[in-house]
């Protein structure tokens, strides 16, 4: 991901945006008893599109926002998205782009992961967490919502950091460094 002055105003404007929609429409949208995670997904497509550093980075900084927005334990929902961002970072810079039919399945993947990681260190951190039936019945729910959302944010996303991405730019590879006596080893 090559970062300009622009580029870090869209990714800024991006994790505000994001932020601000998980707080106040994602959070109120309710599908049979639970709300999908809009934010999740966002964070999942920046890894997937910029790698880990720019997916862990943009996660935490999503994360950490709703948390104080929220007002709840601060650095839990943060520390969930930047797992999120990493996992789908690395899953970028080892497999390479996802293809438009395995988006559904990463974002039923990470979903089920960013809800975990949040119940585990919600649990972990002794906070008053009902801990029931139901928080599977809600896992599955949010599951099949990041499948079923996965993929148009994950375009949406793509178009607003579309400069950014290496692979988009006119001649579609990164710079390769001339080789050195070193190197040819």
């Amino acid at each position: 991901m090559i970062l300009t002055p622009q580029m870090w105003a869209r990714m800024v404007a991006l994790v505000l945006v994001t932020a601000l929609l998980q707080v106040t429409f994602f959070a109120r949208v309710e599908v049979f008893g639970t709300s999908p995670d809009g934010a999740v997904l966002i964070v999942m497509a920046l890894g997937l599109l910029g790698g880990s550093v720019s997916g862990a980075v943009t996660g935490f900084s999503v994360g950490l926002l709703v948390d104080c927005l929220l007002m709840q334990t601060l650095g839990a929902f943060a520390a969930a998205l930047m797992a999120v961002g990493y996992v789908a970072g690395r899953y970028r810079e080892s497999v390479g782009r996802p293809t438009r039919g395995a988006i559904p399945l990463l974002g039923a993947g990470f979903t089920l992961l960013g809800t975990l990681a949040f119940v585990a260190i919600q649990v972990g951190t002794g906070i008053d967490a009902d801990v029931s039936a139901l928080v599977i019945r809600d896992a599955v729910v949010k599951t099949i919502l990041g499948a079923l959302l996965a993929l148009p944010l994950f375009v949406l996303v793509k178009l607003v950091i579309r400069p950014a991405i290496v692979e988009d730019r006119p001649g579609g590879r990164r710079p390769v460094a001339p080789r050195t006596a070193d190197s040819r080893g």
